[in-house]
């Protein structure tokens, strides 16, 4: 992926070499070049992206939305032929083992004149902050560097400008669970033209101003939303819910559940600053999970066991990350109110936790406030999961009851109902037919397709096995007398995904 603005001089040979370096395709995004680039590009084999809003960040992202449909791993450089293309294997195959490869320019495969001082300056301040903030090792902000689909996907990045790399490399340190690897490259001057950033003092200084403040912001410590999920298989996720509607029908609404919360908190997450963890019981279910949730998420497998095993290692991972405070939610939430996350974060700012309980006796959400130093957190909680009962319509009090006992009397939110068994459909449905236009669109489209099941639930007639399947339901809307009645008796519910 190569984004160009005037790059005629170098980008046909640049392609031509990153052809005969193993590269299946080359993607060049044209920010409105003048001079001949986007035909010279086509012409030595490149795909040609126009992109009209300038900005490198911008190219970079277009480029890779592009390549993402199709490719496991893209690679990005810059157009004028600094980067040397018989670098990209050593990158790609250091992605046998890593999820990041970023491209390290070492002083012995330097043209002279390729690094002005001032590049070669702003380049190792920001590297050593970053450096320091996230106590991982980099060296080098190199335009050169190669990812797997998967870690772009965690990265979630948005910068349009000059501060892209920065951005990039940031997000990576901060995301503990991506393997990262420096390797050796080389370092030309540019074949022509002038260079955006390095040619020019003043625009070095612009740049290098916003690269330091996203080194500064993307590493800043930040509260953390933790997300308790399962990957949608029979006999695994939402097994109560199967039993009553179906596993057809289950594992589509826990699928859609787990796509409208994903979209929701990570808008929540940008708009305030958040973290983003999602945390499953084994590595096998990372990939699927990740894809339900969609951008912006980082999925571990939890190393304790159970429950309560999983709030503890979500609750360290952001202690691990210097994060302030940490907030645990389920999974089957998918109407859930950022202003519930707000609500919890301001809680913990006079509590030491918090817990959101559900109307049937369970809770949909626990936090945590964190403080640097506090090495005991884990055998508190270790001790209080143990004694506490996380499953049935005690689950809530038991919980409160031995968190208090270790000191972490939880500040208490106002009551929010999850997802477990079929008799929530109709508050589900209820739910969502009072929310906001757009809110839980991926719910609302399983509310459609199977308007006829939740109907039938709702009437209280039985649904065994897998009777109603997903192929055999209309598309009827459900009738508003129909989820206007939610059922008087909800089922036990906790945190479950």
């Amino acid at each position: 992926m190569v984004p160009v603005l005037d790059e005629a001089v170098a980008i046909g040979d640049l392609v031509t070499e990153l052809r005969a370096a193993g590269s299946c395709c080359v993607l060049v995004v044209d920010s409105g070049s003048r001079d001949g680039t986007p035909d010279l590009a086509r012409a030595a084999g490149a795909i040609v992206i126009d992109e009209p809003r300038r900005g490198y960040g911008r190219a970079c992202l277009t480029g890779a939305d592009a390549a993402c449909r199709e490719h496991p791993v893209i690679a990005f450089l810059d157009g004028d032929g600094s980067c040397d293309p018989a670098d990209l294997p050593a990158l790609v195959a250091a992605l046998e083992s890593a999820d990041v490869a970023l491209g390290r320019r070492v002083r012995e495969r330097l043209e002279p004149g390729a690094l002005p001082w001032h590049a070669r300056a702003g380049n190792a301040l920001v590297a050593a902050i970053l450096r320091r903030r996230t106590g991982r090792a980099v060296h080098d902000l190199s335009p050169f560097k190669a990812l797997r689909r998967s870690a772009l996907g965690v990265l979630d990045l948005d910068d349009p400008g000059f501060g892209w790399t920065v951005q990039l490399v940031a997000r990576a340190l901060g995301a503990t669970s991506l393997r990262i690897s420096e390797r050796p490259i080389g370092f030309r001057t540019r074949r022509g033209g002038t260079s955006k950033v390095s040619g020019s003092l003043r625009a070095s200084i612009a740049a290098g101003r916003r690269m330091l403040r996203n080194a500064v912001v993307e590493t800043r410590p930040r509260p953390v939303v933790a997300l308790m999920a399962k990957a949608p298989r029979a006999g695994h996720a939402k097994t109560r819910l199967a039993a009553g509607i179906g596993q057809t029908a289950a594992l589509d609404l826990w699928t859609a559940c787990l796509r409208d919360l994903g979209s929701s908190v990570r808008r929540a997450a940008r708009q305030d600053a958040l973290g983003t963890i999602a945390f499953v019981p084994a590595a096998d279910e990372v990939a699927p999970v990740a894809r339900s949730l969609g951008p912006g998420w980082e999925v571990i497998p939890q190393e304790r066991t159970g429950l309560g095993g999983a709030i503890t290692d979500a609750t360290l991972e952001a202690q691990r990350r210097r994060a302030p405070a940490v907030v645990v939610i389920s999974g089957d939430n998918p109407t859930l109110p950022a202003a519930l996350l707000s609500d919890a974060l301001a809680a913990l700012q006079d509590a030491p936790a918090v817990l959101g309980p559900c109307p049937d006796g369970g809770y949909y959400l626990i936090g945590f406030r964190l403080e640097s130093g506090a090495s005991a957190l884990g055998s508190q909680l270790d001790r209080a999961f143990e004694a506490a009962r996380l499953g049935g319509s005690g689950a809530f009090d038991s919980t409160h009851r031995a968190l208090t006992a270790e000191g972490l009397a939880p500040a208490i939110l106002r009551p929010w109902a999850d997802i477990d068994t079929a008799d929530d459909l109709a508050a589900l449905a209820a739910s969502v037919r009072t929310a906001p236009q757009g809110t839980a669109p991926a719910t609302r489209a399983w509310l459609e397709r199977y308007a006829d099941l939740v109907a039938q639930v709702v009437r209280g007639d039985a649904v065994r096995g897998d009777a109603v399947r997903g192929d055999a339901v209309r598309d009827d809307a459900v009738r508003d007398d129909a989820v206007a009645r939610p059922t008087a008796s909800v089922s036990a519910t906790t945190i479950e995904g």
